[in-house]
């Protein structure tokens, strides 16, 4: 496997030597971008690893053998989920962020397709079977879940104004971020796509959407210019669902008087 491309700093011919060499570790895959393929000098290192009964009754040494061929641990965050533990660590002098997952040899972890990840080590061709029972899940949004997104970004969108009228203009920041980052990963899902907060957003949309959803984002914190954010968030938020009655072929039934909804707004600020 190629790694010109990835970060320079992370020895991954080393850490692969390394894991190959170790009569602990059963198995092992890259996922995430590496296993994709589309890593570059930006994206953390996505590790899955299986390792014996023994090594992981001292898991947390072992995390840190396996870890060390990368570099020096410079953080690590441990959670234990039982037969697995979930492991963020920074290496290096750069503070590469590494996200492995280490598991006992019985777990049968989910695995993304074949296409999606890369193989480094299968002792018991456990992982093969894995694969070869993996398959890629559509992304699918129901009509339930498009209205009931749509109805909870309409009710904070008001709330958001009455927050940004009354003075608590960090509240209504908060409320524009959150609400313009679950709007664009509903339309991402509608697209065929899993992305998480403002991932793959060039992929997703189109320039003019991409403009719209820009204009959600305050230049400062004061009530003029939450208020003008606040009325692009409407316009993304109307994109939004347009675009889900368009995919899902049907009217999502939320019923808003927008001329009244639009004056309320204006007599908040006004009154």
């Amino acid at each position: 496997m190629s790694h010109s491309n990835l970060p320079s700093p992370l020895p991954l011919s080393q850490f692969e030597a390394a894991l190959q060499a170790d009569p602990r570790v059963l198995g092992g895959l890259y996922t995430g971008s590496l296993g994709r393929g589309t890593a570059d000098r930006f994206s953390d290192l996505d590790l899955e690893i299986w390792v014996t009964n023994p090594a992981y009754d001292d898991v947390e040494t072992t995390v840190r053998e396996l870890l060390s061929p990368l570099g020096a641990i410079q953080w690590l965050m441990l959670t234990d989920a039982g037969d697995s533990m979930f492991t963020t660590a920074f290496l290096g002098p750069n503070w590469q962020p590494v996200d492995l997952t280490v598991h006992r040899p019985a777990v049968e972890s989910p695995v993304p397709a074949p296409s999606q990840v890369h193989l480094l080590k299968d002792q018991n061709q456990q992982l093969h079977r894995f694969l070869a029972s993996a398959f890629h899940q559509a992304v699918e949004v129901s009509w339930e879940e498009a209205r009931g997104k749509l109805e909870v970004a309409i009710g904070d969108w008001i709330y958001l104004h009455r927050k940004n009228a009354r003075g608590d203009g960090w509240c209504a920041l908060g409320m524009a971020a959150e609400s313009a980052a679950a709007l664009y990963t509903l339309v991402a899902a509608l697209r065929g796509v899993r992305a998480h907060s403002y991932r793959y957003v060039a992929q997703v949309l189109s320039p003019q959407e991409q403009g719209i959803l820009a204009q959600v984002w305050p230049r400062d914190c004061s009530q003029q210019e939450l208020r003008r954010a606040g009325r692009a968030l409407w316009d993304w938020t109307r994109l939004v669902w347009q675009e889900a009655e368009r995919h899902l072929g049907r009217s999502l039934l939320i019923e808003v008087d927008e001329a009244s909804l639009l004056t309320a707004i204006d007599r908040l600020y006004s009154g």
